[in-house]
């Protein structure tokens, strides 16, 4: 039994904190459903026990024991087990096991009351020296279990050749993660689906009592640190094998969170980082991560100093208090005395010199001192910045902040110092942060003041999140640089994509990236929080002001979804509905609360909006230089407001014409095409894409992947621009293509895009290494590749179009030590190659060769072989895929063939000739007549039927036939008209995704089957 530093129950029952949270905000906590009590400890050495001895460690820390514990002792390679009876109350519990182990699936453990299995698991890797390390110890928690007195709880220990300890297992009342009322309805089944994906998932990442992602990681690192023994309010704002939060995440998460409930866990977390600016040695820097028990986070908690960081947590912070209303935002001693430092002492730190009485002296831009890692949240820029636009927006952001807050405190004068000081900082930036040259803003700057306005990540587009620009044509036209470079980002980055656009009403382009979020489901926390958030501060524009007892709200919907509706949005003491029906009317409903005055704005300028079917002449302003017009109205609990701006007068006028149109990611298949965005009277709804003449699609944004191609062909492309009103605009540039060969020919991987790319230090970067340099194994430099690092994934969307995947792979020559990586391949969820031992710098590269025939998607992963990350940079160096070779139709074996006449051939016409159509001749395909009909089992392999079809040449009169393709008893493409001899060649060019029959028909047109000699001229099927 533990005899000392006994908390793994303060660690995962508690949920105390030492944290003083605001009582308004406390109305959240978890609430177990069932009816057990507890916690019970079942200390497993007292349990009945089978082939366990008992085993009392000292586990130290520097030399100081941090934890003493007796464990019951397994024996290496044979199986222990442990039992006892529970004598509990009857309930649904958590059963939390405590156990010892380093080795991966060393010892597997099996868990079961009265024989029924409840939980089975292995042992992972852990870094101790050996098991008295606490670095070794692990929990498993087993959740939702009902219990009776009596019913019999037994541990089995299976070992592999690692001996088992166990040290106890700790019943306590199950609770489950929080729940939220809030709900989405709309007739769009993605955003439905993705918003309520977001909010479980959400919600699933509070640190709530027994949650079974908890208690892995971190033990060792709390039982060496007793001033922080318990777990406070707060959620996962990491990678989710960190149990810790980052500053930048929660500070992004926050706004969804508010909408969870989560308003005491944000508060928690937000102000631990604000009392960390005071610590020794931190000079006004908050810690950039924390452990669940407020610790400092042992990964990276002091060695990265982000310079828009201290500005974002405490702009969101405020934006909290927007939300709340309540005043210990901004009046909480340790908040206030941060708000205090970041705009004094940080600032001034940070070379921001204010003259008031004579701004021309100003210098008001903060900027990156010695030792502090980068001025901007991308982490790896090419140039050594010292200030860099996001850093400035969010220094905007808090200074408009804190006018606010002093306003709230009383102090006016102080408030308008603020206010002044803020607007002098953005003509500062219009002024002095503009390359005319270029076009566009600078999103950098280095200490000789040499600016770069090139693509910089989150320097680039979080200067528009932030409010910089002049909000007129520069600002639109970084947008339109923003759009043409944003498919290149790591999947945080991405997520702050929607809320931009949307910010600016470019709401096809903010939902387009949100639907990617929602459909992609990245494991991510940020994602889930800003699937959630994305929704209620984008697309249905909620702007609170609880202190004021106001709400604002702005449609921002599209045609894909002609309403929404939220319900449960909390704002202070109100609980709200809303409905946005297109981007004309809304309405909103007060659940409950005070009486709340309702902003209803809209963009353009109608001349009248009707209130409750009462017209009223709206008031007009600019929100981010968009024009809206706006009434408010008080509405009283209980009752429902419905603003209507009316009909909008008929529009005839088309969008301009797409521009710039390029293509990229050519492949054997496909081709990634990209565009400048039009612009039209009333807005742009989308656009329809073209091939060689033909529509092939359509799309939201400005760009769209053409798929379904035949390798080595030519197409054109265009685009038309397409308004709600269905005026369409004059055809693009054209973009002219031609696919990559076919069977044989290598695709770089390099030249395709990713759906996601994630690694645990650095971005992932194609066709260089990690810190970006030429990719190079061994001596050996590649033009062409992935660089990553360990802990990593790339995933590719194949759609079963490529034959085999070919790559080398090794450590990247950058690094000469300490390395250690395995590289593995995975097609649609199954691992299909592990490099067969752990490469370090000093070993050979390996050469991979794996078979993705029919694999749909393909996933890349580096791990860091269970020693941690540190130097684990890794190569996928040369990676190509290999195309599939089409696969000629007469090659295959058909099921059933039957004509009206003659016998169907295979590569020779019906009457045994050459096939021939229009005077070309073809050495591959069908010859048939009608009427006719041959079947194929193609059971799902293929994705395209392509063939020419015509009457043979050796018939030149009295023939009329049709051509038909059929897919499972659904006709997939009949040809548009009657066939005859003089007909041209049609080209068929058929989707067959999921196919398992295919049939090839041909008719006789109705007028009998006299002459009736038909071809599927080169038929082929394309996977």
């Amino acid at each position: 039994m533990r005899r000392l530093a006994c908390a793994l129950s303060a660690l995962l029952v508690s949920a105390g904190t030492a944290v003083v949270v605001p009582p308004a905000f406390a109305a959240q906590a978890p609430v177990s459903s069932s009816s057990a009590a507890g916690p019970y400890v079942l200390e497993v050495e007292s349990m009945a026990l089978t082939n366990f001895t008992t085993e009392t460690v000292d586990h130290t820390w520097n030399n100081t024991v941090v934890d003493h514990a007796t464990y019951a002792k397994g024996v290496a390679g044979q199986t222990s087990s442990a039992r006892s009876a529970f004598s509990g109350v009857a309930g649904t519990y958590d059963l939390i096991t405590r156990y010892n182990g380093m080795t991966a699936n060393g010892v597997t453990y099996r868990l079961t009351v009265n024989g029924t299995q409840v939980d089975s698991w292995g042992t992972s890797q852990r870094w101790g020296a050996d098991y008295t390390d606490p670095k070794n110890i692990d929990t498993r928690t087993s959740s939702k279990v009902d219990l009776k007195p009596g019913d019999v709880i037994e541990l089995t220990a299976t070992s592999a050749g690692e001996v088992p300890r166990v040290d106890r297992i700790t019943v306590q009342s199950w609770v489950g993660a929080p729940t939220s009322t809030l709900t989405i309805n709309s007739p769009n089944t993605t955003l439905n689906d993705g918003f309520t994906w977001g909010k479980n998932r959400a919600l699933g990442m509070t640190f709530y009592p027994g949650n079974p992602m908890m208690g892995h990681e971190p033990e060792w690192w709390r039982l060496q640190n007793p001033a922080h023994p318990t777990v406070q309010p707060g959620y996962w704002g990491a990678y989710t094998n960190r149990e810790s939060y980052y500053n930048r995440d929660i500070s992004h998460q926050s706004d969804g969170a508010h909408m969870l409930g989560l308003d005491a866990e944000t508060f928690s977390m937000l102000k631990t980082f604000a009392g960390d600016a005071d610590d020794a040695g931190q000079n006004g820097w908050p810690l950039w991560a924390h452990s669940p028990t407020g610790a400092m986070y042992y990964i990276d908690g002091t060695g990265f100093r982000e310079l828009p960081s201290p500005f974002n947590v405490m702009a969101k912070a405020y934006k909290q208090y927007q939300w709340t209303g309540n005043a210990a935002w901004i009046n909480d001693p340790t908040l206030s005395a941060y708000y205090d430092s970041t705009m004094g002492s940080f600032l001034t730190g940070h070379e921001v010199r204010w003259s008031d009485n004579n701004p021309a002296n100003d210098q008001p831009v903060s900027k990156k001192q010695a030792g502090e890692y980068t001025a901007t949240f991308f982490e790896f820029p090419n140039e050594n910045l010292v200030s860099a636009g996001d850093s400035l927006g969010y220094q905007y952001q808090s200074m408009v902040a804190y006018s606010e807050i002093l306003k709230a405190k009383g102090d006016t004068a102080g408030s308008a110092t603020w206010a002044d000081r803020a607007q002098r900082l953005r003509s500062y930036f219009e002024a002095n942060w503009w390359d005319a040259a270029n076009g566009r803003y600078y999103r950098g700057k280095d200490a000789a003041g040499t600016g770069y306005s090139s693509w910089g990540h989150e320097a680039s587009f979080l200067m528009m999140l932030t409010g910089l620009g002049d909000h007129g044509p520069r600002t639109s036209n970084y947008l339109d640089f923003i759009a043409a470079n944003d498919d290149n980002l790591n999947v945080e980055a991405t997520s702050y994509l929607p809320e931009m656009y949307y910010q600016y009403n470019r709401s096809a382009e903010g939902w387009a990236w949100l639907k990617k979020l929602m459909t992609g489901r990245d494991s991510y926390p940020e994602i889930s929080f800003l699937a959630v958030s994305s929704v209620t501060d984008g697309m249905m524009g909620i702007q609170p002001d609880a202190p004021h007892g106001k709400v604002a709200t702005v449609s921002r919907l599209t045609s894909e979804t002609p309403w929404v509706e939220l319900d449960h949005v909390k704002v202070g003491g109100n609980d709200l509905k809303l409905k946005h029906t297109g981007t004309t009317a809304s309405t909103l409903t007060n659940n409950s609360g005070g009486t709340v005055t309702w902003e209803a704005q809209f963009y353009g300028t109608p001349s009248t909006i009707k209130v409750n079917g009462v017209a009223q002449t709206p008031q007009t302003k600019t929100l981010y230089g968009q024009t809206v017009s706006y009434v408010s109205v008080p509405v009283a609990a209980g009752a429902s407001v419905t603003a209507d701006a009316g009909t909008v007068a008929a529009d005839t006028t088309a969008p301009s014409a797409p521009t710039g149109l390029t293509a990229s990611n050519v492949t054997a298949g496909s081709v990634d095409l990209k565009w400048t965005a039009s612009t039209d009277n009333v807005g742009v709804s989308g656009y329809t894409v073209y091939r060689d003449g033909a529509q092939v699609g359509t799309a939201t944004g400005t760009s769209f992947t053409a798929t379904g191609l035949t390798a080595g062909t030519a197409y054109a492309f265009t685009v038309k621009a397409v308004d709600a009103a269905g005026n369409a605009s004059g055809a693009s540039n054209t973009a002219t293509v031609t696919t990559g060969g076919g069977a044989g020919q290598g695709t770089d991987l390099s030249d395709l895009t990713w759906l996601s790319a994630r690694s645990d230090f650095g971005t992932v970067r194609k066709d260089l290494s990690v810190d970006g340099h030429p990719l190079k194994l061994n001596g050996t430099t590649y033009a062409k590749g992935i660089g990553t690092h360990a802990n990593g994934s790339i995933t590719y969307a194949l759609n079963g179009g490529y034959a085999r995947f070919r790559s080398d792979v090794g450590v990247d020559d950058e690094v000469t030590a300490n390395a250690t990586v395995t590289f593995e391949v995975w097609g649609d969820g199954v691992k299909l190659y592990q490099s067969p031992s752990v490469l370090t710098p000093s070993s050979a590269t390996q050469a991979i060769d794996v078979d993705v025939t029919g694999v749909r998607s393909l996933e890349l992963r580096v791990t860091d072989a269970g020693d941690g990350i540190n130097s684990d940079h890794a190569d996928w160096a040369g990676a190509k895929l290999i195309a599939n070779a089409p696969t000629a139709v007469s090659d295959l074996t058909w099921s059933s063939a039957r004509s009206d006449f003659g016998t169907v051939r295979k590569d020779l016409s019906v009457d045994g000739h050459a096939l021939k159509l229009n005077g070309t001749t073809y050495a591959k395909g069908i010859g048939t007549h009608a009427n006719g009909s041959i079947t194929y089992a193609l059971n799902g392999g293929y994705s395209r039927f392509q063939s020419d079809a015509g009457v043979d040449d050796e018939v030149t009169a009295n023939a009329t036939v049709r051509f038909e393709v059929w897919g499972d008893g659904v006709r997939l493409y009949q040809s548009p008209s009657v066939l005859t001899p003089s007909s041209a060649t049609q080209a068929i060019d058929v989707d067959v995704t999921g196919v398992r029959s295919l049939e090839l028909r041909v008719t006789d047109a109705g007028d009998g089957i006299n002459s009736d000699h038909a071809d599927w001229a080169g038929a082929k099927l394309v996977r």
